[in-house]
């Protein structure tokens, strides 16, 4: 009997150590993670260095980020996003002052937070917490890559700094403690002090100590789980470059690249099979933020493969956020923080990668660069030509006739197809990418040409009936976004007038311009085919469906907005044109019919897995409760305010209003013999009039899609006002 219990005891012991063997095993093969800054670098400069051009030549996943921040962009808050994994507002560097704390900083740091000091801190750590919690819009909180890698008991090492002199002081800047610190501004260990060394001939007289920051790597990495590394030469490169001319800013450059190349050598050497390693710039050059290349590299290295990287943030490959790199990380110990909502990376197998990043990031600067001017050009050309045509109609008594040259009815004529261009051009804006144009000439130049072959196919085929013409560039314009939508939305992410990676409000899906046109000319489009009887009634129905399905589906055009907007458009459309009396239970029902269309497209965005923006905002619903809510729609609140104030669409908002109100009281009976006449068309303006008043409150950018949806209201009003009153002397 003793011996069975020996026996047993013994099995038991080998099966334990067997399962303890297995767990570190598992855990072991997970690797580590080797995290190196070299902020302000370009892509184009780290393949400068040459251990980074060889290695990304057969391993290593590249894409560009943006680097916003919450509000204003500063190294600091892209810092603090990718520590956060939501975009984070900070204080500048004067309150990231992270040290080696001595027996003193750790009894005022205690004191300050309340939590016991660790090797490193920042006593001024509540100014920025208190920061991002008063002034924040994006509910981040800080340090939850550090704090999640912590909870689970994985050890950070922080090595490392980016310090300048200003003034002949000593400015202390440690802004990569921000991406590796707890929630209470606290990283385990490393050296963050002792780490530079006293040289002459490069920026401020201060250069890394390569021979000193190759033995820490060492040291820490052995005992860490991550390891955060801080190559502060380049960014006291970029900061010093205007103290230096070309010659002497090359001769640094070159050192500064040679040292890193060496150090980095190491590192690939000292790394295990099963580590991952990530070279990141999280924020531009000075240069490059002036010249608008506001995308900075990120590289991951692992065992297998090469090509870009792609996230769920972007579906965009070659494009990701710098939301996206905390989530990443603790992903590869197989860890979630549900308050971070950047995305996991997708490593897409691509040999000529590089080349293409590079190529796409040359279109997507030239979109940046000439969006505004562009935009505001286009805005100023349809404000004008309204106000012009209704100075013109209200006075068309002072336009003398003329039998021959220029008399009222030619100038009407003109005006005509002038305000037609505003119908035009959200579709050349559109289409215009097919050119495959890179540079800003090229751009709009293929603007120009595709305006002008959409003018001249709808003039030769409906000039004699403006109604039709203005019908098939609005049923042109919502097919093709429908298409767009369903392949993925390729056009969109190219055109001028949506959205572009560097300003990181959209990267996919149907973007806020294109929300309004989308509710707009949809409506318009089939209010026409009614009128002239192309369609049934129930044809309508079905084709308003497939339009918000497509326009809405997470997997699709992603519009959490529009799916709101177009729901309640497209329903008062139909209830409207099937003649059914409005009373306030009909409201009632189209308002809980909007709910649960939303409801159900984050039901789908959950079980597809997509992660649209509606899968984010369902997640913080979940995890703040009603404050999340209130937080979201704040900041919808601020944004249209701030937009009030700055945007050239809100010019289209004010000049219809005056329109509007100014038809009511002249011509008399104005609106009502549109109803008489077209009852169907005027049926379409009062659905999209209510789209246009529900994007305005829902979207974070309303007065944009509450804009563009107004076109498609204006221009048919006031075409079809100077037919009435020019041309068929039917309203004096």
């Amino acid at each position: 009997m003793k011996k069975k219990l020996i026996s047993l005891l013994l099995s038991l012991i080998v099966i334990l150590s067997f399962s303890i063997s297995s767990i570190y095993a598992d855990t072991n093969n997970k690797g580590k993670v080797i995290y190196l800054s070299l902020n302000r670098t370009s892509l184009e400069n780290l393949l400068e260095i040459p251990i980074i051009k060889e290695k990304t030549s057969n391993s290593g996943y590249v894409a560009l980020m943006t680097t916003k921040g919450d509000g204003s962009n500063t190294d600091q808050k892209s810092f603090a996003s990718i520590g956060s994994g939501v975009r984070a507002n900070v204080l500048d560097e004067d309150y990231v002052k992270f040290e080696t704390l001595n027996e003193n900083e750790k009894t005022q740091f205690e004191a300050a937070t309340g939590v016991k000091s660790w090797a490193i801190g920042n006593i001024k750590i509540n100014r920025n917490i208190n920061q991002n919690t008063d002034n924040g819009g994006y509910g981040a909180t800080l340090g939850m890559l550090g704090t999640t890698l912590n909870k689970n008991n994985l050890k950070v090492a922080l090595l490392g700094n980016s310090d300048i002199k200003k003034n002949d002081d000593l400015k202390k800047i440690r802004n990569l403690a921000l991406v590796c610190m707890d929630e209470n501004g606290r990283v385990q260990s490393g050296n963050v002090d002792n780490i530079n060394k006293k040289d002459d001939t490069m920026p401020f007289g201060i250069s890394t100590d390569y021979d000193k920051l190759k033995s820490e790597t060492k040291k820490y990495y052995e005992n860490n789980d991550a390891i955060f590394v801080e190559l502060g030469d380049t960014y006291r490169l970029d900061e010093y470059k205007n103290n230096l001319n070309e010659n002497t800013y090359k001769s640094m450059k070159k050192k500064i690249y040679q040292n890193i190349n060496d150090y980095l050598k190491e590192v690939f050497e000292m790394a295990g099979k099963n580590d991952t390693i990530y070279i990141v710039s999280e924020f531009e050059s000075n240069l490059d933020y002036k010249t608008k290349r506001r995308l900075s590299p990120v590289i991951k290295f692992e065992k297998d493969g090469y090509g870009l990287l792609e996230s769920s943030t972007t579906r965009n490959s070659g494009i990701v956020s710098n939301i996206d790199i905390g989530v990443d990380i603790i992903n590869k110990f197989g860890l979630k923080n549900e308050l971070m909502i950047g995305k996991v990376f997708k490593n897409v197998q691509d040999e000529n990668g590089i080349k293409k990043v590079l190529k796409d990031y040359e279109r997507i600067v030239s979109i940046n660069t000439i969006r505004a001017s562009v935009v505001n050009s286009y805005v100023g050309i349809v404000s004008a030509s309204w106000v012009i045509a209704m100075i013109a109609i209200l006075f068309k008594n002072k336009i003398p006739k003329k039998e021959k040259g220029l008399g009222r009815e030619q100038i009407f004529k003109v005006l005509k197809e002038l305000i037609k261009l505003g119908l035009i051009m959200p579709l050349a804006f559109l289409t215009a990418p097919v050119f495959q144009f890179k540079t800003p000439a090229g751009l709009v130049s293929g603007v120009l040409i595709v305006t002008i072959i959409y003018y001249l196919i709808g003039y030769f085929l409906f000039r004699k009936d403006d109604i039709k013409q203005m019908g098939f560039y609005a049923f042109l314009t919502i097919g093709l976004i429908i298409i767009d939508c369903v392949i993925g939305t390729p056009l969109m992410k190219s055109g001028i007038m949506s959205y572009d990676a560097i300003n990181g409000a959209r990267y996919y899906g149907v973007g806020n311009e294109y929300e309004g046109v989308t509710i707009a000319s949809a409506v318009f489009a089939l209010a026409v085919l009614l009128n002239y009887k192309k369609i049934s009634k129930w044809l309508a129905v079905v084709l308003s469906l497939v339009i918000l399905i497509t326009s809405a589906m997470p997997s699709m055009g992603a519009n959490v907005g529009g799916a709101i907007s177009e729901s309640v458009a497209y329903l008062l459309f139909i209830l409207l044109i099937f003649d059914v009396k409005l009373d306030l239970k009909k409201i009632i029902m189209i308002g809980v019919a909007t709910v649960l269309v939303v409801v159900a497209f984050a039901g789908l965005d959950f079980l597809m897995g997509t992660e649209s923006h509606l899968a984010v905002f369902t997640n913080q619903i979940i995890q703040e409760g009603p404050a999340a809510i209130f937080n979201t729609f704040g900041r919808k609140i601020q944004m249209n305010l701030k937009l009030a104030k700055s945007s050239v669409w809100v010019n289209i908002l004010i000049v219809s209003i005056i329109i509007i109100g100014a038809l009511i009281f002249k011509p008399s009976g104005y609106f009502k013999k549109i109803h008489d006449k077209y009852p169907m068309i005027f049926k379409g303006f009062m659905a999209s009039f209510v789209g246009c008043i529900v994007t305005l409150l829902v979207n974070d950018s309303g007065i944009v899609a509450a804009s563009t949806a107004a076109i498609y209201i204006l221009i048919p009003i006031i075409i079809i006002g100077i037919n009435m009153i020019i041309f068929d002397k039917e309203i004096d």
